[in-house]
């Protein structure tokens, strides 16, 4: 199965779970998420829920097979609208990120994704590790092609 696929199905996963800022390790057969739960209520308590977003943070094993993806494949296809909002989604993130790795044939160490930014850590097709960070909205090109695809292959 691919990155996107895989990423896409625990990005909905962790939504259904109100978890926006997290840290995913790929380990042989499975996903490691070290989430912290997305605060509610005023500014203040945000920050103040971030600042101990240590203390709050919880621990999920994801192994997903071929089967589970394939289950749940229908409801993990990228939103069919192109707003800024929809694309900042996790599923939508996740995916569009796993794209990316698919597109280089990268494999994943380890990705960190955090309110406007994310790190990805990977081994590239040539074997050489490479670290990248870069901003969330760095991805919403390619998200806006992917979708673009998905339209037109539905057709």
């Amino acid at each position: 199965m691919s990155y996107e696929e895989e990423l896409r199905v625990i990005g909905q996963t962790l939504e259904s779970k109100g978890i926006s800022v997290f840290e995913i390790t790929c380990l042989p057969e499975r996903y490691v998420i070290h989430a912290v739960p997305h605060p509610s209520g005023s500014a203040s308590k945000k920050l103040l829920a971030f600042l101990r977003s240590s203390s709050n943070s919880e621990t999920y094993s994801f192994i997903l097979s071929s089967v589970e993806i394939k289950r749940h494949a229908k409801s993990a296809k990228p939103s069919t609208s192109e707003s800024l909002d929809s694309f900042r989604r996790a599923s939508n993130v996740l995916g569009t990120v796993g794209a990316y790795l698919d597109l280089k044939r990268a494999e994943l160490f380890e990705l960190e994704l955090r309110p406007i930014s994310l790190s990805l850590w990977y081994r590239d097709r040539a074997g050489h590790e490479q670290q990248e960070d870069r901003a969330v909205s760095s991805f919403y090109n390619l998200f806006i092609e992917l979708q673009r695809k998905s339209l037109d292959s539905s057709w």
